[in-house]
């Protein structure tokens, strides 16, 4: 059997509605990112209750915009929301805060948090950060936020969304199978434009680049949705992979308008003063006082900037002593190459 026979078999294209729904609360923690949903989101979010709005805000935070608590169907079986909220409740305490800070802490590590074990204590265990600290000291009040605002959502908003956008996805899901079974090269190329299959191997364009070459792959789910266009939203563990397949659903209105974060970061960066500022953080933590001289200009001038610059999301801040030291915020600068790629390619 050639590769592109075997590639085609491995190909599964799932609904799932519990992960369907996770997406739908992504949109709903960041509507202006999603053109397509955004009217949506805006409308639902006016007409809720204002602690389930703050639930799924808080809880967003933690999760990766929702996006984390997707590794219950890594390798499926692919639940219905209900059953993906019973799942969800019933993980010890540190696989879920595994799973709520997306993987980013190992296990073993969290473990051993939750025994007290700190550094210096003989054992060399780094500490997690700030949402991780949080979650540790405050993992009940977490869950119960957690599953409320799940259980409320789905009962409430989700269930009657479900209803009427089903029958789209399910023709959507035979739709591309069929594709599958005439060309898995070319379906799985039309999933997104920074997804390429070819050459014996999946090519995926994020921040960095991934690539998984076919002959290590037993399975690929493909998960059609609603919501989760413009996102390039990826999954896997060892052997199997998961793709979003966008969903258009005829009618829906649509916003041409940039998010406002990707016009608040070119604003960051639309000043000379400001990329010297940027250059200088990327090299280490500065505070005012430091960065002053080396610019020749008044440290309430470089607080204005860093203002700008923190409102954007470019730098950071942590106080030592009676100076505020600022940090580029690395991370940011990968995400906006992502978020520019997303705009131009909507």
């Amino acid at each position: 059997m050639s590769s592109l026979q075997q590639l085609q078999r491995k190909i599964k294209t799932v609904v799932c509605p519990y992960h369907e729904m996770l997406c739908s609360l992504h949109v709903l923690h960041q509507p202006e990112h999603h053109p397509k949903r955004l009217y949506w989101a805006n409308g639902l979010l006016q007409g809720m209750p204002a602690s389930l709005v703050q639930g799924i805000h808080v809880i967003g935070q933690f999760t990766d915009g929702w996006l984390s608590l997707s590794f219950t169907v890594r390798r499926g079986p692919f639940p219905s929301s209900l059953d993906g909220i019973r799942q969800l409740k019933a993980l010890p305490d540190a696989e879920l805060i595994h799973m709520l800070l997306n993987g980013r802490i190992s296990l073993g590590t969290i473990l051993a948090w939750q025994q007290g074990i700190l550094p210096g204590s003989g054992k060399s265990v780094s500490p997690p950060d700030e949402p991780a600290r949080y979650l540790l000291q405050h993992l009940d009040a977490v869950r119960i936020e957690l599953f409320t605002t799940l259980e409320i959502y789905e009962r409430d908003y989700f269930r009657k969304e479900w209803e009427f956008i089903q029958p789209w996805v399910y023709t959507a899901a035979a739709q591309f199978q069929d594709y599958v079974s005439r060309s898995a090269e070319q379906a799985l190329s039309s999933l997104h434009p920074r997804l390429q299959a070819a050459g014996g191997s999946i090519t995926a364009q994020k921040a960095v680049t991934y690539q998984f070459v076919y002959d290590q792959l037993q399975l690929i789910y493909v998960l059609p949705s609603t919501f989760i266009f413009p996102h390039l939203l990826m999954d896997w563990s060892g052997d199997t992979i998961m793709l979003p397949l966008t969903v258009d659903i005829p009618g829906l209105p649509y916003s041409e308008a940039p998010p406002e974060d990707l016009l608040r970061q070119f604003k960051g960066l639309g000043d000379a003063t400001r990329l010297r500022i940027l250059k200088l953080l990327w090299q280490g933590p500065h505070c005012t006082k430091q960065l002053a001289p080396v610019l020749g200009i008044s440290e309430a001038a470089v607080s204005k900037q860093l203002k700008l610059l923190s409102v954007a999301g470019l730098v950071s801040y942590e106080r030592k002593g009676n100076y505020l030291f600022y940090s580029s915020n690395k991370e940011a600068f990968d995400s906006l190459i992502v978020l520019q790629r997303q705009y131009f390619e909507q």
